[in-house]
């Protein structure tokens, strides 16, 4: 990527990493917080290079695993709080990330992009 003078970088960190976790404990949200350290550490270092670097901040997002882990009743609680008052998709998350990997997104560098329904706003 420096030789090529582009390149797109982006992290996955959690709606965690931004506040913290009610479902994945203090070791999940300190890992989180340190994806958005190394986003930020790497965008300062590798901007002088065409290179982007991001990280997207998905909250609770309809997939097996939270189908399988989180209770209906706390699904429903969840949806509930949450401004647009339902979970997210994975398809959402991906079209986010899409937008940062392109040319379009090249003005944007060390940022966390929360993808949450309006759960955290910050």
């Amino acid at each position: 990527m420096r030789r090529g003078g582009f390149g797109r970088i982006v992290h996955f960190s959690s709606t965690a990493g931004r506040t913290v976790s009610t479902l994945g404990g203090c070791h999940y949200t300190a890992a989180k917080h340190g994806v958005l350290g190394l986003t930020r550490a790497l965008a300062k270092e590798l901007a002088p290079h065409g290179i982007t670097v991001n990280a997207v901040c998905p909250g609770l997002i309809d997939t097996e695993m939270v189908r399988d882990t989180v209770t209906p009743e706390r699904i429903a609680a969840y949806e509930e709080s949450f401004p647009v008052s339902r979970l997210g998709t994975p398809e959402e998350v991906a079209e986010a990330v899409a937008f940062l990997t392109s040319e379009h997104a090249g003005y944007i560098t060390g940022a966390p992009i929360d993808i949450n329904g309006g759960g955290f706003m910050g």
